[in-house]
């Protein structure tokens, strides 16, 4: 497993840095806005990643099985503390 941690970034940014390096665009969960830091949840040897994200003060999660994909997790956590996640793939 993998996680990193960053400065402030624009999502749209990431995710076609993220594009660029043949990953495709999945889902976004949660309600985007100003991001304060970020981070990448993934994993090679999961059977699953666990896409989580934060709306109003509640957490909720998401399961992405990893068995014909790859499955990066990108955290975007706001001001407010909420959080939103885009999760992207790539076939094994």
């Amino acid at each position: 497993m993998l996680v990193l941690l960053g400065c402030s970034q624009n999502p749209d940014d990431i995710i076609s840095q993220w594009k660029g390096k043949g990953w495709s665009f999945v889902a976004t969960h949660g309600k985007k806005g100003e991001v304060k830091r970020t981070g990448v949840l993934q994993s090679d040897r999961a059977q699953a990643v666990e896409a989580a994200w934060v709306e109003h003060g509640k957490r909720k999660t998401k399961l992405y099985p990893q068995s014909s994909h790859h499955y990066a997790v990108l955290r975007f956590i706001k001001n407010d503390q909420d959080e939103f996640v885009v999760v992207m793939k790539k076939r094994k």
